[in-house]
């Protein structure tokens, strides 16, 4: 059980790095990464005691770094589709207004992105919070 949740500790950190890295223009991004390796950090710090919830806290892991990646693929896709168009002759005007519903998906995605962050920083801080408690009793 010890040994799962130092993975996931160390994962949050590797992921973290990783996702601050990838958005150092991004500033939505680049506080996600900040906020996951916090949370990983948090959790390598709790000492002996084990993850209340791991699964939901691998959940909020794998949601944060989806939605990131999920918002990087679909910047792709945004540029193609916008080349696509603009290389077959349409307007400007009609490429803005066919890439509006991918620009509200990218949105959507790097909200939930920080949201799973913040949940999993909200778990490894309560990890944290809650084993300082027991210690004073």
């Amino acid at each position: 059980m010890k040994k799962r949740d130092d993975r996931l500790a160390l994962a949050a950190i590797a992921l973290g790095t990783g996702t601050a890295l990838l958005g150092l223009r991004t500033p939505l991004t680049l506080v996600t990464g900040v906020v996951v390796g916090l949370a990983g950090v948090l959790l390598s710090v709790r000492g002996d005691r084990p993850v209340p919830a791991p699964r939901l806290m691998v959940a909020a892991l794998a949601m944060a770094v989806a939605g990131v990646v999920g918002f990087g693929l679909l910047g792709l896709w945004e540029e193609w589709i916008a080349g696509q168009r603009l290389g077959e002759g349409a307007s400007p005007d009609y490429v803005a207004a066919a890439l509006r519903p991918y620009v509200r998906a990218a949105a959507a995605l790097r909200s939930l992105g920080l949201f799973a962050a913040l949940a999993l920083l909200l778990g490894a801080g309560v990890t944290r919070l809650s084993g300082e408690a027991i210690l004073r009793k």
